[in-house]
C-alpha cells in the first residue's frame, strides 16, 4: 500500500541553520523532501540555487517554495515567480488576503469580507496566465485569520479554475482554529486542489480576564503543539486523506525550533502511526441522518 511522504518546513529553522544543516537534518529523520523558505527576497536567487542543488544532491524533493507575494499586485508576483522558475520549482506559496485574526483586528478592519474576497477573486485570472506562462502552480493555505480560513471560502475562491494553475496547502490545525469543519468533509470539498498538507497541533489556553468595554471577559488563545498533544485528532485527518485517496507529502511545521528538535522526530513517528492504523474508507454501520 502506498504510504503518504514527509517532510519539514523551515521557516522556524532558517534564522538559525543553515541549508547544509538542514537538509542534514532531513536526512537523518530519513525524510522525503523539504518545504523551503527563504531569509529574504533580495539574497533569494542565490539562497535558493544552493537549497535547491543541496536538496536534489541529498536524493530528496522540493516540495513547494514559500516565497509569498500578493496576488494583485502583478511586478511582485512575477519578480517571485521568477526566482521559483530559475531554482527548478514548480510552485509556490502566495499570499491571500488576510481578514482579522481576533476581535481587536476585526474591529479595526476597514473592508468587508466581501471586499477582501474580491480583491482575491479578481487576481484569479491573473495567476492562471502566470502559470501558463512559467508552469508554475501558486498554492494559497488554509489560514486562521485569512480569507482561506474555511475549505468552502477555498472552493468560492477557485470556482471554475482549474487545480493545475492553483492549489491549497491544507493546514487541519489552523481549520480548528477558524474556519473548522470535519476534515473528511475538508478534503473532500479541496478535492483536486489538496497541494500538501501540513502538520501540527494547536491547545486553546486561558489568557486573562479582559475587562474592557465595562464587561468581565475570558480570553482564550490558540497556541501551537506537537502533533500528539492538542485538539487535533490525526487519527480522524489521515482516515480523511486516506478516504480522499491522498497520498501526497505531509510537511512538519512550527511546533519545533532549531534550539530544540527533539520534537520533530517524535512528531513525524506518531504522525506515520496515525497513518498507519487510522482507517482508509467509511465503516458500517452507516449513518441514516438524511433518511
Amino acid at each position: 500500500m502506498k504510504h503518504c511522504k514527509y517532510s519539514i518546513n523551515t521557516n522556524a529553522l532558517k534564522k538559525e541553520m543553515d541549508p547544509e544543516s538542514i537538509v542534514a537534518l532531513a536526512r537523518e529523520l530519513k525524510l522525503d523532501g523539504i518545504e523551503w523558505g527563504v531569509r529574504s527576497i533580495d539574497t533569494a536567487a542565490a539562497e535558493m540555487k544552493e537549497m535547491a542543488a543541496r536538496t536534489e544532491d541529498a536524493g530528496l524533493e522540493v516540495v513547494n517554495w514559500l516565497i509569498g507575494g500578493k496576488p494583485w499586485k502583478k511586478d511582485e508576483m512575477k519578480r517571485r515567480a521568477e526566482l521559483v522558475v530559475a531554482a527548478g520549482g514548480k510552485s509556490m506559496r502566495v499570499d491571500h488576503p488576510w481578514v482579522a485574526w481576533n476581535f481587536d483586528e476585526s474591529l479595526h478592519q476597514k473592508e468587508s469580507f466581501n471586499q477582501i474576497f474580491n480583491l482575491a477573486k479578481e487576481s484569479i485570472p491573473f495567476l492562471v496566465e502566470l502559470s501558463k506562462a512559467t508552469g508554475l502552480r501558486f498554492l494559497f493555505e488554509t489560514h486562521s485569520g485569512a480569507l482561506l480560513a474555511s475549505t468552502l471560502t477555498v472552493k468560492m475562491l477557485f470556482e471554475e479554475t482549474s487545480p493545475e494553475h492553483v492549489g491549497v496547502i491544507y493546514d487541519p490545525a489552523n481549520t480548528l482554529v477558524e474556519g473548522n469543519l470535519r476534515p473528511r468533509s475538508e478534503t473532500e470539498i479541496l478535492g483536486k486542489y489538496l497541494a500538501y498538507v501540513h502538520a501540527k497541533n494547536v491547545g486553546f489556553f486561558f489568557d486573562r480576564i479582559d475587562s474592557e468595554m465595562q464587561v468581565k471577559r475570558a480570553i482564550w488563545v490558540s497556541r501551537t503543539v506537537p502533533p500528539d498533544a492538542g485538539m487535533l485528532d490525526w487519527m480522524e485527518v489521515f482516515f480523511a486523506l486516506k478516504n480522499a485517496g491522498y497520498r501526497g507529502f505531509i510537511s512538519v511545521e512550527e511546533f519545533f525550533s532549531a534550539k530544540n528538535l527533539a520534537p520533530v522526530k517524535a512528531g513525524i513517528e506518531f504522525l506515520k502511526e496515525c497513518e498507519l492504523r487510522a482507517p482508509g474508507t467509511p465503516c458500517a454501520p452507516c449513518t441514516k441522518f438524511n433518511e
